[in-house]
């Protein structure tokens, strides 16, 4: 069971720095108050502060602490934030970019099929569709998909794809599945502030659209948040199509994080 400690950084995450990182806000505040009477945390002011100014959570959502103000540990208690300046890409050798694809031994295939790989892995070697899900900053008219999305995560996983000559659509919370050149006007809808069987329903309309561009289609890349994967893998698998989600297991930082080491691979 998880401690309240890691329910309150995870609703930050959620509710503040992952809306946050796909902006292009330079910094991010949160008031201790507000996530106390949102998590309804009556007399757990202590705790809160605890868990917003910890380390832990800076570590996880790839932020640093700038400045607390007000009172010690109150509702008018704030916390400010900037992002963490990311690591380096890393410098690939000649002879690691010439070195042959080699599949996985017979035991590594066989312990974790489904295990996404590792972090700073390159790109699977082959992938005839990949799934790009939309995110809160766009822009304020409407435009191109490929174009209404404006946070650094959606352009850097544009550019991933059009790097390796990806087909690609979009998820969209509002629209279900786009492709990049249909316009649409911006909208607020997210798949974060629905129940699971609104997801579900979502993700069906989204594989009828879907189906008919799946002919011959082994492989799929998933660039999404898992709200926008959950109730799409399993049908996808269900078709015999192989499921790659590279990034499923990281922050947002390590996913900005990887996909330079991806566009710095291509």
């Amino acid at each position: 069971m998880a401690s309240q400690a890691e329910d309150i950084r995870k609703y930050a995450i959620e509710n503040y720095v992952r809306p946050f990182l796909e902006s292009n806000e330079a910094t991010l505040s949160i008031r201790a108050g507000d996530v106390a009477r949102s998590m309804i945390l009556t007399n757990r002011l202590r705790a809160v502060c605890s868990a917003l100014g910890g380390s832990k959570l800076q570590r996880e959502a790839g932020l640093r602490l700038m400045e607390r103000t007000g009172s010690r540990e109150s509702t008018t208690t704030t916390f400010r934030y900037k992002r963490a300046a990311l690591p380096a890409a890393p410098t690939e050798t000649r002879a690691a970019r010439h070195a042959p694809v080699r599949p996985p031994t017979r035991a590594a295939a066989g312990a974790r099929p489904d295990a996404p790989p590792a972090r700073g892995a390159l790109l699977p070697p082959a992938a005839d569709l990949c799934l790009v899900s939309c995110v809160k900053s766009k822009l304020s008219r409407p435009a191109p998909a490929k174009e209404l999305y404006t946070s650094d995560l959606f352009r850097k996983e544009r550019a991933v794809v059009e790097a390796e000559s990806w087909p690609w659509f979009i998820l969209s919370a509002q629209h279900g599945l786009v492709h990049p050149g249909t316009e649409i006007a911006p909208y607020e809808k997210t798949l974060n502030d629905m129940r699971a069987a609104e997801r579900r329903e979502w993700a069906d309309r989204v594989m009828a659209a879907l189906a008919p561009h799946l002919s011959g289609v082994t492989d799929v890349v998933f660039f999404a948040s898992m709200r926008y994967q959950e109730f799409l893998d399993p049908q996808l698998r269900g078709r015999g199509v192989r499921v790659h989600a590279p990034m499923a297991s990281m922050r947002i930082g390590e996913r900005l994080a990887w996909l330079n080491a991806a566009l710095h691979q291509a």
